[in-house]
Order: structure tokens, then sequence, then C-alpha cells
């Protein structure tokens, strides 16, 4: 098994065989008890009586007996009330154990060593088990004095029946009892000192609050803790005292915060006013200050405290920004009287937004929203002025234009004159600016396009004798009927993109004739070395490099510039191996 099961192994083992020694204890207790009250029991069963001592000692063991489980038991439940009764059986057994009787000496010797012995170790396991605290010292001695009460009444019950040759052991006994027990009261509790400064200072506390209180001063927050500190302190001074610091602190600052909120509440009360008699309509400042009176008269300074100072924050924003909007807020409905313009249609949501915030009392937000209206809507006006300007520009500009296919500008010429009669003159100004920007474009590419076509033949001799000539002279028409249909743009685009190709075409075309005529000089090298080395005209490799290099030429002069260098490269590799063979 695992460890922990092994020691709850071992602790069931020997609770087991602590039951064991207890129920025997127990059996050997009752035994003796019932051998001790025997002839008692015989003396009142024969009619004669038995006297106190014969029927009080075995009453005392049996009580004894039955707590002898309870301490086997371990618990502390148990552990207590076992505690609990050696506390006041100890000076019972120890007079029981120095009385004088009528046995022989060595008898009364033996039995009252043996009792005094155990009522020792009873004192002494009462004494471990209630050592510690204040609470225990005084339970301690209130379980001693009723040992004392205990022991008083066994020596007046024995006293009955013998006479007073004992009252010497019992008072002895019974003052040594009291004597204990005032010893655990006083001096075993090591803060008496402590606990008696915070009943004096409790005292002084409690009496300094009922004066504050008296005053009208709100110290509830000091009251709670003074009260927990009484009823806590006594059992813990160290606690009780750190409570008491607590109060008094709370008292110094709730006195001290009470001035301050005196003149807090003056200067919000101060502000408010003048809100009010700048807008007589708003609420919310006076409405911060009556719930900041209400919390202070309840006892709440610091709530009270914190909504004065938000009743004066309210009551200031009014005065700084309440004159600023409405005037902003004039301004703009003015601004935007009988402009209902689509385009204009957030600057009216911003106005209503700032008429809401007034409603709110909030002016300062009010102000940030309709601060910019007016500037906005005479730069709106400015714009539209301009825009005018633009739009005629524009106008002149397709009328003075001549070979441009002006049926598209015209379009956003309308456009822009129906944004200009809405009053939009930014996006008019924007159209107008795109007809001037698209009519520049237009004329460049109609002038760059005539320019090309009246030089046609230029451009056609270039592809002259390509086997796809025909393809190029395709595209050259395609971009003289984009001209005709005055889509000059197009007709650029497509302009570009033919000379692109070209020069294109020219430039591999160049670079496959440097490279036919760099082989047709390694031929000649090598044709010399190939006589040489008696390879005939009718070799089948000497046959190849004539016949790729002439189809290399050829297709140089048809245009066929791919076809020229896989011909030019066949050729390279007939030339390497005739050059192995030589």
């Amino acid at each position: 098994m695992d460890l922990e099961a092994a020691i709850e192994a071992e602790r069931e083992h020997r609770a087991r065989r602590a039951g064991q020694v207890a129920t025997l204890t127990t059996a050997v207790v009752l035994i003796g008890a019932i051998w001790l009250a025997w002839p008692g029991l015989e003396a009142v069963m024969e009619g004669q009586g038995a006297p106190f001592a014969m029927l009080g000692l075995p009453a005392l063991v049996l009580l004894c007996g039955t707590l002898v489980h309870d301490h086997a038991s371990g618990q502390a439940q148990a552990t207590g009330r076992a505690a609990a009764a050696a506390a006041i059986a100890w000076p019972s057994l120890i007079f029981l154990g120095l009385r004088s009787t009528e046995a022989d000496f060595e008898a009364r010797v033996a039995a009252g060593l043996t009792l005094v012995l155990i009522g020792a170790l009873l004192y002494r396991t009462a004494a471990t088990a209630f050592s510690g605290g204040f609470r225990q010292a005084r339970y301690h001695a209130l379980l001693t004095g009723a040992g004392a009460v205990t022991v008083a009444s066994v020596w007046f019950g024995i006293r009955s029946d013998v006479g007073a040759e004992n009252d010497l052991v019992g008072a002895a006994i019974t003052l040594l009892t009291v004597g204990v027990a005032l010893r655990s009261w006083f001096i075993e509790d090591e803060q008496r000192a402590l606990r008696k400064r915070f009943k004096v200072r409790l005292d002084a506390l409690e009496s300094r609050l009922l004066e504050l209180k008296a005053q009208g001063r709100r110290v509830d927050q000091a009251t709670s803790l003074v009260r927990t500190a009484a009823m806590e302190g006594f059992s813990d001074p160290d606690h009780g005292m750190r409570l008491l610091d607590d109060a008094e602190e709370d008292v110094d600052r709730t006195i001290s915060l009470e001035k301050d909120v005196v003149a807090i509440e003056a200067d919000a009360l101060s502000s408010v006013e003048k809100a009010e008699a700048v807008a007589p309509t708003v609420r919310r400042p006076r409405s911060a200050f009556d719930a900041a009176r209400r919390e202070v008269e309840l006892g709440s300074l610091r709530e009270g405290e914190a909504l004065f100072r938000q009743a004066k924050r309210r009551a200031e924003t009014v005065v700084s920004w309440w004159a600023k909007a409405q005037e902003k807020i004039e301004e703009a409905s003015l601004a935007l009287a009988d402009r209902q313009e689509p385009h204009l249609a957030r600057l009216h949501e911003a106005l209503a937004e700032a008429r809401k915030r007034m409603a709110k009392e909030d002016p300062m937000k009010a102000f940030e929203l309709v601060m910019a209206i007016p500037e906005q809507v005479a730069q709106e006006q400015e714009a539209n002025e301009d825009a005018e300007g633009l739009v005629s520009e524009a106008r002149r500009a397709i009328e003075a234009a001549d070979g441009l296919d002006l049926e598209p500008h015209r379009a956003l010429l309308e456009d822009a004159e129906e944004a200009l009669r809405a009053a939009d003159g930014r996006q008019a100004a924007g159209i107008a600016e795109s007809i001037r920007r698209s009519l520049v474009v237009e004329r460049e590419a109609m002038d760059v396009v005539r320019r090309a076509l009246r030089q046609r033949s230029t451009i056609e001799a270039r592809f002259e004798g390509f086997d796809d000539d025909d393809t190029w002279a395709a595209r050259l028409t395609d971009i003289e009927a984009d001209a005709d249909a005055r889509r000059w743009t197009q007709a650029r685009r497509a302009l570009d993109s033919l000379s692109a190709d070209l020069d294109a075409q020219e430039r591999d075309r160049g670079e496959a004739e440097q490279l036919l005529d760099f082989l047709q000089n390694e031929w000649r090298q090598l044709r010399a070395q190939v006589e040489a080395a008696n390879i005939g005209v009718g070799d089948e490799d000497r046959l190849d490099v004539e016949r790729l290099l002439g189809a290399a030429d050829s297709s140089i002069k048809r245009g066929m510039t791919e076809e020229a260098l896989e011909a030019l490269t066949a050729s390279d590799g007939a030339m390497e191996r005739l050059r192995r063979r030589c």
C-alpha cells in the first residue's frame, strides 16, 4: 500500500489498542468502585445506613471512570471534558488522601499517597490542558473554583459523619484550591496589563464617540469599529488595540473631512448658482448637489464629497460652454437654413445631435459637434463658386476641341452641371477636372497617332518581307480604324504596343544576325581544316552545317527569328562534331 494508506492503517491500529486498554481500565474501575461501595451497600441493605465516605468515594471513582473512554479517544472535545473533570476532581482526591481514617497506619499511608499522587497528576493534566491564553486561564479558574466547592462539600459531608478531626485538612485544601483558582484568574493572564490599557482606552473612546454623536457628528464607521473591539478585544487585546487605532483614525479623518466637506459644499453651491444663472433650465448640477447633501446627512462624507465635486464639474462645464454652444448652434442653424442638399445631410445630423447634447446638458460636446459647421458650409459655397468656373472652362474646352470623340465628355459635362445645380460643388469640380484631363490626354493621343499614321510607310518597312507581315498589317489597320472612329486613346495604346513589339523583333533579329555572322566566320576557318582532314563535300555533318546556316539566313530575312536561332544552334552542334573529327 502507499504511504498515506500505511499511516491510516497504523493510526487505526493504535486507536483500536487504546480502545481496548480504555475498556479494560473502565472494567477495572467499575469492579474497584463496586468493591469500595460494597460495605456501604451491605449496611444500607441491612437498614443500618452508611457514612458519606463509604458511598462518596466509590461515586467519585465511578465519575472518573466515565472519562476514561473520552481521554483515550484523543478528540479535542473529549480531551477538554477529561481536563475539566481533572480540574474539578484533584482537590477532592488530595483531601481524601490526607484525611484521617480508622484504618491501619500502613494502609492509610499507602492509600493516601496513591490518592495524593493521582490528584497531583490530575492537577498537572488540567494545568497543561488549559494553558495558553486568556480564555483558557479563565475557564481553568472557573473549573478550579468548582473543584473548591466540591472539596468543601466532601469536607463538610465527612465532618457530619466523623466530626471535626479533618477540619484542618479540609480548610487547607479548600484554601489551596481557591488560591489556585485566583492565580489562574489573575496571574496566568500574561496580557492582563495590556488588557487593562485596552479597557481604559476603550472607555475613553466610547465617551468621545458619545460626545461627538451628541454634537451631531456622523461617526458610524468608528462606532462599528469600537463595538467590534469591545466584543473581540478582551480575548485578543492586540487586535482590539488595532481596532481602536482604526477607530481613532476614522474619527480624526471624519472630523477633518467634515471641515473639508463644508468648504467643498460652499464652493460647489457657488458654481451651481452661477450655472443656473447662465442656463436656468439646467438640472444636473443641482441634482448632484442635492444628492451630495443627502449623503452627508446620512454620514457618507466621502460619497458626499465626490458628489459635491461632480456637481461643481457639471456647473463649470455649463458656465464655460453653454453660451458658446448656443451661439454656434444658432450660427449652424442659419448656415444650414434652406440648405437641403444630400451632401449636407451629415451636417444636419451633426446639428440635430448637438441639440440632443444640449438637452442632456452636455454643452461641450454640442460645441464640438457644431463648431465647424458654418466653416464647412462656407467652404461648400466657395467650392460651388470655384466649380462654376471649372465647369465653364470644361464647356469651352469641349467646344474648342476638334477631331475628338466628344460624346463621353458631353455626358460628363451634363453630370457636372447637374451636380452644380444640386449645389454639390466638390463633385462638379471633380467631374470638370476629369473632363479637362481627359481632353488633354485625348488630344495628345490624337497628335501622336496622326503623326505615326503620316509615316505609315516607315512602319510598314519595318516588317516588310516577314512571313507574318499580314499580322503586322492587320494591327496597323486596326489602329487606323480606331483613329477614324476618334478612339484616340485606344489607338495610341495599340500603336505603343505595335512599336514595342517591332522594337523587340528588331532587337532579336539583330542578335540573330550577329550570331549568324560569328558562325559563318567560324565555318570559314573550320572548312579549311575539314578539307585538310579529307572530309569531302558529301559528308553529312558538313552538309548539315551548310544547310543550317543557309536556313538561318533565310529565316532572319523572313523575320522568323526563333526558327533562325534554332537553326544556328543546330549548326553550331554540327561544327562541333566536325572539330572532333579533324
